[in-house]
């Protein structure tokens, strides 16, 4: 293995808060991601109240269909537009502010752990991991169709809380890349 390897990846918002342009390093025993990261609270708040109104709708659409009362479409529609406004704030606002943020104190958070810890490590299909995807559902297709061979994803210490973390990294191109990541996080 290299002494030091280093990788830029676009970071999917998952359980490891990291998003957006990242750096991937790996060297014989440490795995560092340094990037914009939100915080534990703000993360879990932003995906609850995405889980609360793309829940909300599936009652809304049943009392739709079974009362035959349209407004409780328009009620459902209105909870689906809540929902892509709120994932597409947070997207946006939350790791772009972590930029601004980490631009003006010279530096973003680097997270580390022992290469050792990486656990689970895949390439495509696969990223949206231990409920993710029930939150990202109208996401998932899209993301999988245009990210094919290019998302490679892992779990390990997520730094903070003393749980594991789902690390999801889109690469630039297919094949090469994603699998000389793949394989250095399996030690290989």
């Amino acid at each position: 293995m290299a002494t030091n390897t280093s990788f830029e990846v676009y970071g999917y918002r998952t359980s490891s808060r990291f998003g957006s342009r990242l750096e991937v390093s790996v060297d014989s025993r440490t795995v560092s991601v340094t990037g914009p990261r939100v915080g534990v609270t703000i993360y879990r708040l932003w995906i609850a109240l995405q889980a609360a109104f793309l829940t909300l709708t599936v009652p809304a659409l049943l009392a739709a269909v079974i009362l035959w009362d349209w407004r409780y479409l328009v009620t459902a529609l209105a909870l689906v537009l809540v929902y892509w406004f709120m994932n597409a704030v947070g997207t946006f606002a939350l790791w772009e502010f972590q930029t601004i943020t980490s631009f003006d104190r010279a530096g973003y958070q680097t997270t580390s752990f022992p290469l050792s810890a990486v656990k689970r490590v895949k390439i495509g299909r696969g990223w949206a991991r231990n409920g993710l995807w029930l939150v990202i559902l109208p996401f998932i297709a899209p993301l999988n169709k245009q990210s094919a061979g290019r998302v490679m994803s892992f779990e390990a210490p997520d730094g903070n809380t003393g749980q594991d973390a789902v690390y999801a990294f889109h690469m630039r191109t297919e094949g090469d890349a994603p699998r000389a990541l793949a394989k250095l996080l399996e030690g290989k």
